[in-house]
């Protein structure tokens, strides 16, 4: 069915929403936010030339439906929901799996509050300052003011049973609250200097630490005076290894967006009160076409509503819709967001810098995908395989001795291994040891998870094993009628050596030798290993809990409280399994047929 985009266009609502575009099987392609639903729409069918990636994306769209947001702010959180949810193969995918570190303050929970490294939500009362670039320049920050300032970062239990000053005292690195040699009052000042100083107020912090070595030397307090001197001379220090040369107050995110081999970069520095805290690179997956403005544009927008931003931004290009999302952003966090693309001064000095982290680090990353990409065309070179597969899955089994069968499956495409993807399976109700039923169940429920699920259907099926497994998933996909999917045994040579695999081709019923520890080896090596580890760690997981859960926890009626009495009573199982009806009868909480039921349990009839 073709879709009427003039009909469709023509009931849209000139106000700010999200957008999303289905193809013909109703999956979600696209997902963008617009000021105006109407006119953004429009625009993708006015038939003016487009890039490739958005003329194949508008050829696509079957279907289209929005949802109305209140301000464009909104519909930019609402978009970056929508992507995350569905992931959408035209949209920058965009993620982050690691969570950014914070430094955390318990106050309002301790009466000498402590402060400490922190990932994850917020969930604690206290005060939270970051988020920082990378979990050094956390560690290296809190080093530097255990230093200076000399506040706590013992646990709460560490604290309230110290009965001495600990080691950190002794090289002047805390001033022991738990044994009461400060005051709270002195605390609480090295505290908010502590805050102001994590904040980017180094200088405020050093004009109060001046009066205060002033007041302490007409005071006569000269051991006093020297300790703050000694503070003030720490933070220059620090101040002369972080500011940026002239611009003291300078607060930006200075970004830059690089590309190589089909590669998308932004990486990001954090510069408060003239000191760079760090810069932190982001490698989301992003459709191939994609222009620069484009992809700076959908990264901004994602990093402007999960962090906190100073209000500028330095960046290498112009972002496309520069007005609109710079209107969005300055909603979302309730002030004005300028950006710069032709810095000068200070501000190219650390735009140069980010290039040069970007540059080297996208060279990295960029030079290990096209050698996997190298590896991967070698499937039709050397496989003899009619065109170069986009998705492989491998299956291994893994046992203890016929117990806790468990199956892995793992997924590599052109961009290497998506872990995402794999998944591993209990393999059930099979003859303990018996690998071709649990390769024959395994497939089954892959293939059912495929379809339940609509994934992906892979063009390679890589069986870990030799042809009696092979031979159980080409019987299966028969069964079923799947003939798009190519089936590959791998197995090892006599010796079990790394490096010297075979694999078998069913459909021509022949081993093919790869060159030994050449690019293909390496390559079928290397996603064999995955599933092997994520097959065996399942296995070895589920072994282990079987270990530690008690026979008894299958008897109904014998709950947590009555197995311990029975096992304490007898000293153990094979007490409780030596004892008699009569004995069993006698501890307590046990009535006669609860006795009855254990004994049977515990000796069943031959």
């Amino acid at each position: 069915m073709t879709f009427d985009a003039k009909a469709y266009i023509k009931d849209l609502p000139q106000a700010p929403g999200v957008y999303q575009m289905l193809d013909e099987a109703g999956v979600i392609i696209y997902v963008g936010k617009a000021r105006s639903l109407k006119k953004r729409v429009a625009n993708y069918f006015s038939g003016q030339a487009k890039d490739t990636k958005t003329m194949k994306l508008v050829n696509a769209v079957a279907a289209m439906r929005y949802h109305l947001t209140h301000s464009e702010s909104e519909a930019l959180i609402l978009e970056n929901q929508l992507i995350k949810k569905h992931n959408p193969r035209y949209n920058v995918l965009l993620k982050d799996g690691k969570s950014y570190p914070y430094i955390y303050a318990s106050v309002g929970e301790d009466t000498y509050p402590r402060i400490e490294f922190r990932r994850g939500q917020k969930s604690k009362k206290g005060r939270y300052f970051g988020p920082f670039p990378s979990a050094a320049s956390v560690r290296q920050t809190l080093h530097f003011l255990q230093k200076v300032f000399k506040v706590r970062q013992c646990n709460n239990s560490t604290f309230a049973n110290r009965s001495r000053p600990c080691l950190q005292h002794q090289i002047n690195r805390c001033t022991a609250p738990c044994v009461g040699l400060v005051s709270e009052k002195d605390y609480q000042q090295q505290l908010q200097f502590t805050f102001d100083f994590i904040n980017g107020q180094s200088g405020q912090v050093v004009a109060s630490l001046i009066k205060q070595m002033e007041q302490a030397a007409e005071d006569m307090a000269f051991e006093q005076a020297a300790e703050i001197r000694d503070q003030i001379k720490a933070i220059r220090l620090i101040q002369s290894q972080q500011y940026v040369e002239s611009d003291h107050q300078l607060n930006a995110e200075i970004v830059y967006v690089g590309q190589q081999a089909g590669l998308y970069m932004a990486t990001v520095g954090t510069v408060r009160n003239g000191q760079l805290l760090g810069f932190r690179n982001h490698t989301p997956k992003t459709p191939k076409g994609t222009s620069m403005a484009d992809f700076l544009s959908a990264f901004l927008g994602f990093y402007g509503d999960q962090h906190a931003l100073s209000g500028q931004l330095v960046c290498n290009i112009k972002p496309s819709d520069q007005e609109d999302l710079l209107a969005a952003l300055s909603d979302l966090k309730g002030q004005k967001i300028t950006l710069v693309s032709q810095p000068r001064g200070d501000k190219r000095k650390l735009l140069n810098l980010a290039a040069e982290n970007n540059r080297n680090a996208l060279n990295t990353k960029a030079s290990r995908y096209a050698t996997w990409q190298n590896k991967w065309a070698l499937w039709t070179e050397e496989l003899g395989l009619a065109k170069r597969p986009d998705r492989v899955e491998c299956f291994d089994i893994s046992h203890h001795m016929g117990e806790h069968t468990r199956a892995s499956c793992v997924v590599f495409t052109e961009d290497g291994a998506d872990r995402s993807a794999f998944r591993q399976y209990i393999i059930e109700n099979i003859t303990a040891g018996d690998d071709y039923a649990a390769m024959r169940q395994v497939i089954s429920k892959r293939l059912a998870s495929i379809e339940k699920h609509d994934l992906k259907w892979p063009d390679v099926f890589l069986i870990d094993g030799g042809k009696g497994q092979v031979n159980q998933c080409t019987q299966l996909l028969q069964e079923m009628q799947v003939d798009a999917i190519t089936v590959i045994g791998v197995t090892k040579d006599a010796h079990r050596t790394a490096g010297e695999e075979r694999l078998f081709l069913p459909d021509e019923n022949r081993y093919i030798k790869p060159e030994s520890h050449g690019l293909l080896s390496l390559m079928v090596q290397n996603i064999r290993d995955e599933a092997h580890n994520h097959a065996i760690k399942s296995q070895r997981k589920a072994f282990k809990k079987s270990r530690k859960t008690s026979t008894l926890e299958n008897i109904p009626g014998i709950g947590a409280k009555r197995r311990d009495a029975l096992l304490k009573h007898f000293g153990g199982l094979q007490g409780l399994k030596k004892a008699s009806q009569e004995d069993i009868r006698q501890v307590e909480g046990i009535s006669e047929k609860m006795s009855h039921a254990l004994f049977t349990y515990l000796h069943p009839k031959s």
